[in-house]
């Protein structure tokens, strides 16, 4: 699905699947009448053959109760797939609404990843609500949204990026394959997954020490044979046999109320997980059983590699969950336990999986995370043919065509062209207002973050080094802080200052600063700056109203560059064409602006 052609490769999907949902609703409405009528011909049939004796009463009941399970254990798989159908049709249509600007993304959007004290996240808009992680994220588990958020919050290497790009690449040749993969993470309560996790990471090993006793385990190995022996002695003995029989089902119960509080907790922790446990077992079926070609995916499987498959192993531990999860059945329960010690039985086939496929499972359950991050990366590979997988360089140098911002439509954005690549310059952007200077700062900035963590950019080319972005943007005072703007202003550049002092792959992006304090400050302080940052060879832009930032090219005209952004005046309206233009700007428009709310601005 590339490109201009994604919006209708989704419309098609979405009207086969709603045709798919249809056919799978009438099949589940039938088997449901079905079952309806086995039930009615039962009673007809136990009616007319009642006189016929009880072999043939009986003889209807096991035809009725045989057709009735396998009725329903039909139903069931077609309401499993009709529901997996609807979770592929619900994410979809989630694609249409996006690629239109319809929606929201029914993701997760990353608010809890903000962070005003990082370097570049709050500014550029990476997390939060209409971010670029609510944008990207395809992610349903917290484990994947947390790999996603730390793909945008930090650069990777070189070879990082060259390996995520290819396994985006390979993920995104198989669109099917991977909506399937979504598919089955969607709905699942992840909160269970991280409970299990955590339990197994942690706490597990010292919930089932009692289980490793020799003696218990040769106790829960002999019950069912002790149980099924008395039966069949009492049955053809007779007399005392039955209450010996009865005296050792006592005895059961009594041993199993001595451990029935630890067995509570085991259940309570991971009880739950079943149907999680089941889809991420698919999933990584589906990884393990796949001939990967990125040396990234390659190496991941191999990781993974054991004798026994991992997804297998998670089979194996959802088998033992689901039968301790008879004990939601009171009557089943306690036949089972009473007999044959059912749940410690259970707990101790649970401490044989610890032992030997515990770590290869949590590395399992991290893998299917990854994945799920880099199909993300791979939906917004699909959604845009028209964007680019960058070139990264070992030279220093940025250089784009057609640049634009990822989150704004095409049709209503304005793309441009920007070359950096001799000694490390400090480029002055001065312009008017809303004329397209912090636009442009985020939109370079945000395809450097999407180039850095290994993902396509919004532009025809895009060639650069790799840098350690700093912004100084979307300055806040903070009551609760006690701290005014300017303040926050300060405070912010100490944090610039210290740190790209130690980071020679330090990009700055400086939008209006000073703002907070007089005219006169405000130019000593931002030449103060600039002039620090050309001092320590630390690149970037520095968007600004002040015509006198504008002239340090004239000390410094081989680190020092100007660009513009301005307006055109056309029947007394102001025209912006947003294109980012050599030299300082010399058209303003504040006083243009001041008029229209009808304050006359006259100069003197």
């Amino acid at each position: 699905m590339k490109g201009n052609s994604a919006a209708i490769n989704y419309d098609l999907l979405a009207g086969k699947l709603q045709k798919e949902i249809q056919l799978l609703k009438k099949k589940v409405d039938t088997y449901s009448l079905a079952r309806l009528a086995i039930f009615i011909l039962a009673i007809a049939g136990i009616y007319l053959f009642f006189d016929y004796g009880l072999y043939s009463v009986v003889f209807i009941l096991l035809v009725t109760i045989v057709g009735f399970l396998l009725l329903i254990k039909k139903q069931v798989a077609l309401q499993e797939l009709l529901n997996f159908k609807r979770v592929r049709y619900q994410l979809v249509r989630n694609e249409i609404d996006l690629l239109s600007s319809k929606g929201e993304n029914i993701y997760n959007n990353g608010k809890e990843f903000e962070s005003s004290k990082h370097p570049y996240t709050d500014d550029l808009d990476i997390f939060g609500e209409n971010s670029v992680f609510e944008y990207i994220n395809r992610g349903a588990s917290k484990k994947s949204q947390s790999i996603l958020a730390s793909f945008l919050k930090h650069a990777a290497t070189k070879t990082e990026i060259i390996n995520r790009q290819e396994a985006i690449q390979e993920l995104a040749s198989l669109p099917n394959e991977c909506l399937d993969y979504r598919a089955r993470l969607f709905p699942l309560d992840n909160q269970e997954l991280d409970k299990v996790s955590d339990f197994f990471g942690y706490d597990l090993d010292h919930y089932l020490e009692f289980i490793n006793s020799k003696k218990l385990q040769i106790y829960l190995r002999a019950v069912p044979f002790i149980s099924l022996l008395l039966i069949v002695v009492a049955i053809f003995l007779k007399g005392l046999w039955w209450n010996f029989f009865g005296l050792f089902l006592m005895g059961n119960m009594g041993f199993y109320f001595i451990y029935k509080s630890r067995i509570d907790i085991i259940h309570e922790r991971i009880g739950k997980a079943s149907d999680v446990l089941k889809n991420y077992a698919i999933n990584l079926e589906w990884i393990e059983k796949s001939i990967w070609k990125s040396s990234l995916l390659k190496d991941r499987l191999e990781e993974l590699r054991n004798e026994v498959p991992v997804y297998t192993q998670i089979t194996i531990l959802n088998k033992v969950i689901t039968n301790l999860n008879y004990r939601f059945n009171i009557i089943i329960a306690v036949f089972l336990n009473l007999l044959f010690q059912w749940d410690l039985k259970q707990v101790m086939k649970l401490a044989h999986w610890n032992k030997h496929y515990n770590k290869n499972v949590l590395k399992g359950f991290y893998l299917v995370a990854e994945l799920e991050t880099y199909i993300s990366l791979a939906v917004l590979d699909n959604n845009h043919s028209d964007w680019i997988y960058p070139h990264v360089n070992d030279e220093f140098g940025l250089s784009t065509t057609e640049i634009g911002h990822p989150l704004i439509r095409k049709e209503s954005r304005v793309d441009n062209d920007f070359t950096l690549n001799a000694y490390p310059t400090s480029d002055v952007i001065t312009g008017s207002n809303m004329a397209g200077k912090s636009t442009f700062l985020r939109t370079v900035g945000v395809n450097m973050v999407l180039c850095f963590m290994g993902a396509k950019v919004c532009a025809k080319t895009f060639n650069s080094s790799i840098f350690h972005l700093y912004t100084f943007m979307r300055i806040k005072d903070s009551l609760a802080e006690s701290t005014s703007t300017f303040k926050a202003e300060i405070d912010r550049l100490k944090m610039i200052l210290d740190e790209t002092s130690k980071d020679k792959n330090a990009f700055i992006l400086i939008d209006e600063m000073l703002r907070g304090t007089n005219s006169k400050d405000k130019y000593l302080g931002s030449k103060a700056f600039i002039e620090r940052m050309l001092k320590q060879e630390t690149p970037g832009f520095i968007a600004t109203h002040d015509l006198q930032i504008a002239d340090l090219e004239k000390d410094n005209p081989q680190t020092v560059r100007n660009y513009h952004f301005d307006i055109s005046v056309r029947n007394g309206e102001m025209v912006f064409d947003y294109k980012i233009k050599e030299g300082p700007c010399k058209t303003f428009n504040a006083a243009i602006l001041l008029e229209k709310i009808g304050l006359a601005v006259r100069e003197g």
